[in-house]
């Protein structure tokens, strides 16, 4: 027994004094330079799909202009310091440019991400995330209303129905992350609508009527009885409001840093800055197209293209500093997909007024031109005249008044002439009257015929 004591303190101090090596995990680098060559992209792919050619020299000023407009917010932005390293990041920069006037909504941060951010006017951040609790409260009627999750795929079979579409929809989830021996903790993004619900791989469906069976406020329709439900419910970002971009950035959780950003916050700021950069003077770039502006879509398609170059939540908010290898990191590249990028700051000249290297006629100081003239402002009687004067022939016509009289029949009846005159009595001692109908009846029938011309 000593000797095998002995034998394991040996063994021990062996272990200890033995070197080991230690392969450490190196943490993901934040790469600013994606948002530019985002916004690089998105503007020039924009800029062509609006009908400007690539070889206007305009095209290549818009770039150029935009670059020092972008350094000139962020030398006034809020600095943002993440380890050793502080600067104004693209997150600052976005909302002292003022996306805030074009995103007016609690926009979440990464493409399915928890957290949600309002850039606010007053250089401050309004932090939220998802609900802590979801509406169960709505009863499911026998052949009514209801929401229904169908989901069959190998031995995955799910077939649920309640009243409450987003309830349903996450029940969908726990017990799809139950089938597939998933962790159950975890909870989806679900995305809402007014018939659908989407969350994770599942869906919930809304059916106007069929509902297989009456189930109570709170409780689910799954496997031929009502029970309660038994998701779990989503971990919140906790509402705040007023944050600095630094108490913001520091709240995303970790999880939402690589996601990809939200191609909206990205043509927000492309917007703004191209906006910005058109108003400033001397601007000689392409004008800011203020009707039709760049959207989410015309983001999400570039970045669908360039999945490398796509900036993620980390990229957008981490410091972007001046270093040797980026001197000017608000710079806009030419090229946003080149291994080395070169910024667009020399812009082309005498690109907005032609004539600039023409030399200027003088007229001197009288050049005896005179002034204006402008023709006689035409009266009403002159802009009726030609309506006056159609058909001349019809000025002098006066129809002729008829000179009737009432017809008297006569007839030899038993040897004897019978005159019928009777008629003639009840007409004239009604004239007026028959006068004013017979003209109410061609007064009407003047108006169908010219209304239905």
């Amino acid at each position: 027994m000593k000797l095998l004591k002995k034998w394991f303190l040996i063994k021990l101090c062996m272990l200890l004094a033995m070197p080991f090596n230690v392969l450490a995990q190196a943490l993901p680098v934040a790469q600013p330079d994606r948002v530019s060559r985002s916004i690089s992209g998105v503007l020039q792919d924009s800029m062509r799909t609006r009908g400007f050619a690539a070889n206007d020299p305009r095209f290549g000023n818009t770039l150029a202009r935009i670059s020092p407009q972008l350094a000139s917010v962020a030398g006034g932005a809020a600095a943002v310091t993440v380890g050793t390293v502080t600067a104004p990041g693209w997150a600052s920069v976005a909302l002292a440019v003022g996306i805030g006037a074009v995103i007016t909504y609690a926009v979440n941060l990464g493409i399915d991400s928890l957290v949600r951010w309002l850039f606010r006017s007053d250089g401050k951040i309004d932090e939220s995330g998802e609900s802590l609790t979801i509406q169960t409260s709505t009863a499911m009627t026998i052949g009514g209303v209801y929401w229904k999750v169908s989901f069959h795929s190998g031995n995955i079979n799910i077939e649920l129905a309640a009243g409450d579409g987003e309830a349903i929809a996450r029940q969908g989830y726990f017990e799809y992350l139950t089938q597939t021996n998933q962790n159950t903790s975890s909870t989806p993004n679900c995305s809402p609508s007014a018939n659908q619900v989407s969350c994770g791989v599942i869906f919930a469906l809304k059916q106007a009527s069929g509902a297989p069976t009456s189930c109570p406020a709170g409780s689910m329709f799954k496997n031929g009885m009502c029970g309660a439900y038994t998701f779990v419910s989503p971990a919140a970002v906790p509402q705040k409001t007023a944050l600095t971009p630094q108490q913001a950035t520091t709240d995303i959780p970790a999880a939402d840093l690589e996601k990809k950003l939200n191609p909206a916050v990205i043509a927000a700021l492309v917007n703004k800055a191209w906006q910005q950069a058109a108003a400033q003077p001397g601007y000689d770039g392409l004008p800011y197209p203020q009707s039709k502006p760049i959207t989410a879509t015309e983001t999400a398609t570039w970045t669908a293209q360039n999945p490398d170059y796509a900036p993620t939540v980390r990229d957008f908010t981490a410091p972007n500093p001046v270093t040797t290898g980026s001197p000017q990191p608000w710079a806009l590249p030419q090229n946003p997909t080149a291994s080395t990028t070169t910024p667009a700051t020399t812009p082309n000249a005498n690109t907005t007024n032609p004539a600039a290297t023409n030399p200027q006629e003088n007229l001197g100081a009288d050049p005896a031109i005179g002034a204006p003239t402008l023709e006689q402002t035409p009266t009403a009687q002159m802009i009726l005249q030609p309506i006056l004067d159609l058909l001349p022939d019809l000025k002098n016509f006066s129809p002729t008044m008829a000179t009737g009289t009432c017809p008297r029949p006569t007839m030899n009846l038993f040897h004897q002439t019978q005159t019928f005159e009777a008629h003639c009595t009840i007409l004239d001692n009604n004239r007026d009257a028959i006068h004013a109908a017979m003209v109410v009846a061609f007064t009407l029938s003047a108006l169908l015929i010219i209304l239905s011309a």
